[in-house]
């Protein structure tokens, strides 16, 4: 947690991903007070675990009073992590509609232009570009959109297809923009050339899908360790009792 922590700090690509996933109603203030409470907590994690070598290295000379308040802190904090897993299990439905519905709003409301400097083009605008996707669903929801209304354009260029070796930071990495404005009035049926289609709500579950035995092979690591630590603390504690 200390770890992800100091990342999201430092990295601003990560910051603007997640500013399109949890844009509901995250603004700044919010985000960074989250990062600061993810290092904090990090941060105790880290000193509740040297409590646990103070009170292994004192074992029957006083250190069961550490090993003792390890022992519970650590229960408690395993107890927080099995209620997290439960409730993401049981709303996981609910939390993949709420980013759907946000990442639609985000478009057809909030997006400005690819040259825009406010959160949420910045945000579109890097993970249309790094994620070759287009929109939340797919490109059909910018026809709707104030964008499409101020710009008299279907899509932004960020949507298109870029020139290899370009970053996508201008129009003129664009690979043939033309043909992407055009293939905008396209069926989704169409094969595509210039624009991407997919829509940047697939790439982002798609992401999750690819990356979730990772994930889940972190989270048991974490947990099993930490039921480990407990264990020899309660085994350390009665050996010394003796």
């Amino acid at each position: 947690m200390l770890g992800v922590g100091i990342w999201l700090a430092v990295d601003d690509s990560a910051a603007d991903i997640l500013g399109i996933a949890g844009a509901n109603g995250m603004d700044d203030g919010l985000y960074w007070a989250s990062v600061y409470m993810m290092i904090s907590i990090g941060a105790a994690v880290f000193l509740v675990g040297f409590l646990g070598c103070i009170g292994a290295l004192r074992a029957g000379k006083g250190g069961n009073v550490f090993l003792r308040l390890y022992f519970i802190i650590v229960k408690l904090i395993i107890i927080t992590e099995f209620i997290a897993i439960i409730l993401i299990a049981v709303f996981w439905g609910q939390l993949n509609d709420g980013v759907r519905d946000s990442m639609y709003t985000d478009v057809t409301t909030k997006y400005v232009s690819e040259t825009g400097t406010d959160s949420y083009s910045r945000s579109w605008n890097k993970m249309q570009v790094q994620w070759m996707c287009c929109g939340s669903n797919n490109f059909n929801d910018y026809k709707s959109s104030n964008f499409t209304i101020a710009e008299k354009k279907p899509v932004p260029w960020t949507c298109c297809v870029m020139k290899a070796g370009t970053n996508g930071e201008s129009e003129t990495d664009v690979q043939d923009l033309p043909l992407c404005l055009s293939e905008a009035s396209r069926p989704l049926t169409y094969n595509f050339k210039a624009l991407y289609p997919i829509g940047c709500y697939e790439a982002l579950t798609s992401f999750v899908d690819e990356n979730a035995g990772i994930i889940i092979g972190i989270t048991c690591g974490f947990i099993g360790l930490q039921l480990l630590g407990s264990i020899m603390a309660c085994i350390l504690m009665k050996k010394s009792n003796d």
